[in-house]
């Protein structure tokens, strides 16, 4: 019995293919116009107040912030005792956020496995906030600086502080990372398609009233503000 014909078959395979390619198209589509729609369109930096940066390595964009400033301190979660080498404890932070095993099984894009980025596509309450230590940082070409007021930068440690999943006994869970300047940590939050690393990063802004795009889950989305 003749199971399939060439054009049945030809069908078929156009089927597989197609329907992925229009959902990648949809949803870069999507991101595009999340991106470029403003929220807080009003905003302007104020004259005075904390300068923090947003940073990007092409994949993931993170905050970087003073561990200090405003009267807000978080060494009570990144504490200098989690690192190795205490000299590395840095005045600033670079904090991102992630899939936990997106993140801490892959330094390098060769790195990443089929599992992994599927469970990020489809969802995972795996996360972890992975966090460089920096030392008095200074804007670079994928580092733009921000100035917020106060009471902004207390509103994106406030989210940052709720992001930090704590043990029983409310401190927070450091893990080594690639070298001793940098940890990941326990985090709370779902990640997928549309919660990505850098939606979060944008949503910490978005939330402390920063312009922002209304959805940004690739990087240029939301470096292209700054």
């Amino acid at each position: 019995m003749k199971l399939f014909s060439i054009n049945s078959l030809w069908t078929t395979l156009r089927a597989i293919i197609a329907w992925p390619l229009l959902v990648v198209g949809l949803y870069m589509l999507a991101a595009l116009i999340g991106s470029l729609v403003p929220a807080n369109n009003d905003w302007q930096q104020p004259k005075d107040g904390v300068d923090i940066f947003v940073e990007t390595n092409g994949v993931h964009v993170s905050l970087v912030l003073p561990i200090a400033a405003a009267g807000e301190d978080l060494s009570d979660l990144i504490r200098p005792d989690h690192l190795t080498n205490r000299d590395l404890y840095g005045t600033h932070a670079m904090i991102g956020w992630g899939h936990g095993r997106v993140y801490r099984n892959a330094q390098t894009w060769d790195d990443v496995k089929s599992g992994d980025v599927a469970s990020a596509i489809f969802g995972s309450n795996y996360t972890t906030l992975h966090i460089y230590h920096l030392i008095n940082p200074q804007p670079l070409a994928h580092r733009k600086l921000l100035r917020v007021t106060p009471k902004q930068y207390r509103s994106i440690m406030s989210q940052i502080r709720s992001t930090f999943r704590l043990n029983k006994n409310g401190d927070s869970i450091a893990h080594s990372a690639y070298a001793d300047d940098n940890l990941f940590y326990d985090s709370n939050g779902h990640y997928s398609a549309i919660n990505t690393c850098n939606n979060w990063t944008a949503t910490v802004l978005r939330n402390a009233g920063v312009r922002m795009g209304i959805w940004t889950p690739l990087p240029g989305g939301v470096m292209h503000w700054f």
